[in-house]
Formats: C-alpha cells, structure tokens, sequence
C-alpha cells in the first residue's frame, strides 16, 4: 500500500539510532525527536517486516465508541408512559388511574447488542482487533499482509506525535469501554437516575413554560390530601410552599455555619420487588456534629430545584441535554447516584406502586405487554420531585470539601493551581536531566552518573553552561545512591502525576462556573446547572483522615480522586443486584462483597493504564527481533502489557495485608488483656509508614511503563516561568525556549482514502 503525503523522505531501520554528542546535556529533545519519527515512519510507511500499524488520533472516529455509540443509544427511551388503573377498596370497586413508565423490552435487550460493539470498537481503535486491521495486542510476531485499518493480519495501535495524547489514547478506549458499559448495559441509569435542574418562580409558580405552574397545583393539592402518597403522577412530601422542600430562604441565610446537623439515610426504591435498592453511589452521612448550611449560589426566592429524571416524553435534544449531562458526571455531582465520597445531596425516596397497579388496554402499543409480572414498571413524575437543600452537608465524611461563596471557590482552586503549575514547571526541567524519566528504565543510560561531569565542566566550558536550577538538580541526582535515586523517582513521579491532575481538573472547574456559568449563562447543554457552587467538591479527600487513619485503603478509596469509581464498581453492583452473587447482607457477607468490589476496581484500574502504556509504545516493537526502536531493548510485550495491571493488584494485596496485620494486632491486645488503646500518634505513624513503603515499593509496575511510554517528555505547561526567568534550562535552548508547545500540539487535517479516515489528527 502506497503511504499518503508524508513531511519524512528517509525511513527507519530496526536500530535506534545513536545518541548524538550532547545527549548527556539534552537527553529529551534528542529522544523526543527520535520518537517522533518512529512514529511517523510507522504511520506513513509500513511492510510485511513492520506489520505494526499506527492510526492516527483521529476525531471523530476515535471518539464513535467512548462517546458517540453510547450517548446516542441512551436517547433512546427505554421506558414508554402509559395510564394505568389501581384499584383498591374491599371488593375493589375503587379505581384510581395514573401514569407509569413501563420498560420497553426490545430497547432493554438490544443494550447487550451495543454494549458488545462498544467493546470491539474501543479495544479495536486502541490494540487492533479483526476488522481493524490487527488479530490482537501483537504479543507474538504479527503476520504479513495489506495494511488499514480494516483489513486483517495487522496489529494496529492508535497514536500521537504527542506522547501524551499517546497515552490518552489508550486511556480514552479503556475508560471509554468501562463507563460505556457502565451507562448503557448495568446501571441501568435511564430507570433509577435523575438530575438536579431549576425553573424561575413568577409570582410563586414556575412559569417558564416547563410545567412549573402544573407542578405548584400539585404541592397544593398534595398539602390537602394524605401525606405520603402519589397525587397525579407526583410524590406527595408536604412541601412548605417553596417547591423546594427547603426551609425559607432567610432562615438557611441566617444559618450560622457553627450549627450542626445529621442527614437521615434514604434508599431509592425500586418497584420489581420490595426490597430497598440503592441507586449507583448512594450517599449516606452518618457521622455527628458536620455543619449544614446553602452555598451563596443558592437563590430559593429566584428559582425552584426539582429532580429530572429521564425525559421519556421530551424532545430529542431535551433527551440528549440529559444523556449528555449523565455520561460527563462521573462522580455525579447533582445526581442521586452521587459517590458517597463528595458532598451530595439527599436523594429523594420514591414507594413503590401498588401491586394491584395494571394497564389499561389503551394505554399504548407498548402496554399489552406491560401487565406481565416481569415488565418493570416505575413511577412518572412529570413535574419531578422537588429538591431540599436542607441537609446539604459542607464536607463528607472523606473530608471532601465543597465552597460556600464564589471568593473561597477561587481562591481554593488559585492556589493549588499555581503550586501545581510550577511544580510541574520544575518537574519537566529536573525529569529532563535523568535517563530515566526520558527514555524509561532501559534505557541506555540507567543512572545519572555522567551529571557529575556535567555539573564540574558548567562552569569552565561556556557550551554546556547550566543555569542555577539545572546545575542544582544535576550535583543533587549525581550525589544520590542508587537507594536514594529510587526513592527520588517515586517522590517525583507522585508529584508530577498529583501536580497535573490538580491543575488541569480545577482549571476545568473554574472555567465551568465563571467562563460558561456566569459569564456565557449557559443552563443545560449538557452540563447541567454550572453557575452554582455544590456542584464543585474538591478533587481530593482529607489526607489525615484517609491515610493516615486508614492506611493504604484509605489512600486509594478516600483520599484519591474517585472520579472512576461508580464505573468501576458498577460489574460487581449488577451482579448482586441479579442475584448471581448473591443479595447483599450484612456481617461477614457484607466484607465479602466489598473485597470483591475492590477487586474489581483494581484490577479494571490496571487494565485501564495498561492501555495507556500499549498505545504509546506497541508501533515501536520490531517483528522480527521483538525490539523497542527506541531503546534497542528486546521486550516480552505481554510481559511489559501486564506490569500496570500488576501494580494495582498489588495495592489490593496491601489492603488485606494491612489488614490483615491490624487484625493481628487488635487480637494480640485481647488475648493478652491489654486495655491500653494504642496512641492515635503511633496509629498514624504505622499507617504512614505501610502507605510509604507499599507504594515505593511497587511503584516502578506503573512508573516504569509511563517513562517507557514517553509520557513524561511531555510538559504540561505553555510557559516556562523558570526557564523565562533564566533559572532553568538546558544547554543549547534558544532565547525563546521559555514556549513549550509547538506544531505537534495543534491538531491538523486528515484526509485519507475512506470516509472514516477523514478528520483532526491530534
């Protein structure tokens, strides 16, 4: 096959090639240029002797299975609105009718259909499955034939001239396939999930047209009547004439933030059965003396906050605002499926309907099936239940905090923005002067050593002169055992991985409320209300609280971010929910479905980043010899593939162990009669320490495989403000080096020869 249009005029043979006479003084520009053109040759010219095959980052077509696909088979209603009759009384001569939502079986099943084409596209984009254009992850040597994407015989891996959108690749298919299965095959989010949304109030009724003045007759009519129930389709809560179910605006204004509270547990119930269910990610605050107060966003005498479920009824674009808003929350701030790790409010409390509920046969087509037992059928609230803010907790029991006024907001997220940022500043200059974070741990140079000589000729010789930053960095490492280098690079690399998620997550945060909530107003289109300040928890919990009272599972399960966990934690939700785990009890059953939850997390965490490190280095493996192009390293891929998973079940291994050793402990004291509670100082100490050493300890499975995958020879940050100050550098950078992007970062147009392999190339 003829290579399109190609910017390369000579190819790459299977030897890398030699680190220039500088290397030691630019290791980066020299590897980073060479990795580019590995990649280029191995997007425009292939053969039978280089069967590996790289596609281009390619959108949209590389977004069709982590996004597209799922999103657009959640705008389908699964659930159809019918009237159905209730009869009651002693002979049953009462008939009540209202409106239900009765599954529609055939969208039910066909979501197995799409959830296994959202497997097969995302892992094919990212490690080459038949159809496109590869037989697997090209653990052994490939066999020769026609390249593309969708002809067979060729392993195929999506790549970048970014390193770092390399690795998201891989990332992008992996969360992509675990959050799509997650939405659309078991969570079943179209029946239990509802969002927090808002009307404005006209003279106390919602009057912008979306059934605000149907739902203030209903809270009058639900006053007049019994409590508790189902007056026209809505969920009667005896509302104090708000709407919101919200004490009066003045009184939560006049709450001093000293008060405490204590939020009542609730369980969203489902109508298949009389057992409580809760929906993903149920929050439940169980702890005394938090603080309860509304944010100064809260506008209770402008707008009434209400609970949207589905819109089975609505428009295509009010159905896809929905979807949209559900598939980008993965937390789920402002939904009942809200992690219990953040600030969240109450869900609602919905009773099943009556057993003798059945449809009438002229509901719908849909409702002749609808009378059978195993249909489910669940309430419709046309108007949706109204929201309280009431017991809105300021932190969660992680210690998760949330803002209260729009100043701490800023200043909450300025501040760690900014040490982020010259974190990462610093770490992209110092990570450049060690082989390791350049070219990985099998590099050809493993230790810095030669930075001794560099640093003692910096001063005599003016062509390899360093400014103060890097000669400082270079005299440390170089002075560093190889016990304290080791310790360096997980220091390092655990600050370079907090650094970029602070400060890419709380930019994405601020420019949500400020930029598209205040200042462009946008409501809805599918981020849901943006201009209010509960909708932004922190990123990370209380490192106290977690880790050093919890130890290594308290690192992973409170203080880390939690943004992947309902996806994570969803295979093992449905399996109890079906019964084929069992139903979830209480005692030694309730320990065991939660060590196999975790399991999960874990090790669907591994594979995850194990997708990072394949689609970053797979096109530069040989056939023939099986070597990296790179490095000259001959690698076990499957073995290489495999070191990222291996270090999250580690850290499921050290949440046992330590475990395990706790129970030890807490025993010892009781058969020896010990009453002395241990001192909470040494607890904390233990647990430190346990954290500290597990994580160097296995740290190099997953760091190893992200400096293999070139992942840190991306710099996060535009503007080097060392570098602009002449403190930091390297030899040899131009006086306007201080720019850190250049053409790579900017996405340019794809024409290939089909259809979908036209687009952006990132």
């Amino acid at each position: 096959m003829s290579p399109l249009t190609s910017p390369l005029t000579s190819t790459l043979t299977s030897t890398p090639p030699p680190p220039p006479p500088d290397a030691t003084i630019n290791l980066a520009t020299h590897y980073l240029t060479t990795y580019r053109s590995i990649f280029y040759h191995a997007l425009y010219y292939y053969d039978d002797t280089t069967p590996t095959k790289v596609q281009p980052f390619l959108v949209p077509f590389c977004l069709v299975g982590a996004f597209v696909l799922p999103i657009a088979f959640l705008c389908i209603p699964q659930y159809s609105v019918v009237t159905t009759t209730t009869t009651g009384g002693a002979n049953g001569e009462e008939k009540t009718q209202q409106q239900v939502r009765v599954r529609r079986e055939w969208v039910h099943w066909l979501r197995w259909v799409v959830g296994a084409v959202i497997v097969w596209w995302n892992l094919g984009v990212v490690v080459g499955l038949p159809g496109f254009g590869g037989l697997g992850l090209g653990f052994g040597a490939a066999e020769g034939g026609e390249g593309g994407w969708f002809s067979p015989g060729r392993t195929t891996t999506t790549a970048s001239a970014c390193t770092a959108l390399s690795y998201a690749a891989g990332l992008m298919g992996g969360w992509g396939t675990i959050w799509g299965l997650e939405t659309v095959v078991f969570g079943g989010y179209q029946g239990v999930a509802m969002r927090v949304r808002r009307r404005r109030l006209e003279n106390g009724r919602g009057g912008d047209g979306r059934g605000g003045g149907q739902a203030t007759q209903t809270q009058t009519q639900a006053q007049e009547g019994e409590k508790g129930g189902i007056v026209n389709g809505n969920l009667n809560t005896g509302t104090n004439g708000n709407g919101n179910g919200n004490p009066d605006t003045a009184d939560l204004r006049r709450r001093n933030l000293n008060g405490s509270g204590k939020a009542a547990s609730s369980a969203f119930r489902t109508t298949e059965s009389t057992d409580e269910t809760q929906s993903p990610g149920e929050n439940e605050h169980k702890e005394k003396g938090k603080r309860w107060t509304v944010d100064e966003t809260i506008d209770f005498d402008k707008y009434e906050y209400y609970w949207e479920p589905y819109p089975d009824n609505g428009t295509i674009w009010e159905r896809l605002d929905w979807v949209m808003d559900m598939f980008n929350s993965f937390r789920g701030a402002g939904w009942n499926y809200s992690i219990s790790s953040i600030p969240s409010l109450q869900p609602p409390v919905i009773p099943p309907l009556p057993e003798s509920t059945t449809t009438t046969p002229s509901s719908s087509s849909s409702s002749s099936s609808s009378s059978s037992s195993h249909v489910e059928i669940l309430p419709y609230f046309p108007t949706g239940l109204p929201v309280s803010f009431a017991n809105l907790p300021v932190s969660s029991h992680q210690h998760f905090h949330r803002p209260l006024t729009a100043r701490s907001f800023l200043l909450s997220r300025l501040q760690p923005m900014l040490w982020s940022y010259l974190a990462l500043d610093f770490f992209s200059i110092s990570a450049r002067l060690d082989p390791y974070f350049v070219i990985g741990p099998n590099g050809p140079l493993r230790h810095p050593t030669y930075l001794s000589s560099l640093a003692s000729s910096s001063s005599s010789s003016p062509s390899v002169h360093l400014p103060p930053l890097s000669l400082a960095c270079a005299k440390f490492l170089a002075s560093l055992p190889p016990w304290g280098l080791n310790f360096f690079r997980s220091f390092f690399s655990l600050s370079g991985i907090l650094g970029g998620l602070f400060l890419y997550s709380y930019l994405w945060q601020l420019t949500q409320f400020f930029v598209l909530g205040r200042w462009l107003r946008l409501e809805t289109h599918g981020m849901g209300i943006l201009d209010e300040l509960w909708r932004y928890p922190d990123l990370f919990g209380g490192f106290v609280r977690n880790v050093l009272d919890r130890g290594l599972a308290g690192f992973w399960g409170g203080w880390w971010h939690q943004s992947f966990r309902v996806g994570f934690t969803g295979p093992v939700r449905y399996l109890v929910k079906q019964g084929i785990l069992g139903k979830e009890g209480k005692g030694n059953k309730k320990v065991v479905m939660t060590v196999v939850q975790m399991a999960t997390a874990f090790l669907l965490s591994g594979f995850l980043h194990a997708l990072g490190g394949y689609s970053s280095t797979a096109f530069r493996i040989s056939s023939s010899e099986r070597e990296d192009l790179l490095t000259g390293d001959k690698q076990n891929r499957l073995v290489a593939f495999l070191e990222p998973v291996g270090f999250f079940v580690f850290q499921f291994l050290g949440c046992l162990v330590q475990a395990l050793l706790i129970a030890i402990i807490n025993n010892n004291n009781r058969v020896t009669s010990t009453t002395r509670e241990m001192p909470k100082w040494l607890k904390r100490t233990g647990n430190g320490l346990f954290v500290l050493l597990w994580l160097h300890s296995t740290r190099w499975m997953l760091i190893d495989d992200m400096a293999r995958s070139g992942l840190f020879l991306y710099e996060p940050v535009p503007i080097s403000v060392f570098r602009l100050l002449g403190l930091g550098g390297m030899p040899g950078e131009g006086r306007w080096d201080w720019w850190r992007l250049d053409w790579e970062y900017v996405p340019s147009l794809w024409w290939g020869n089909r259809w979908w392999e036209k687009g952006f190339r990132m």
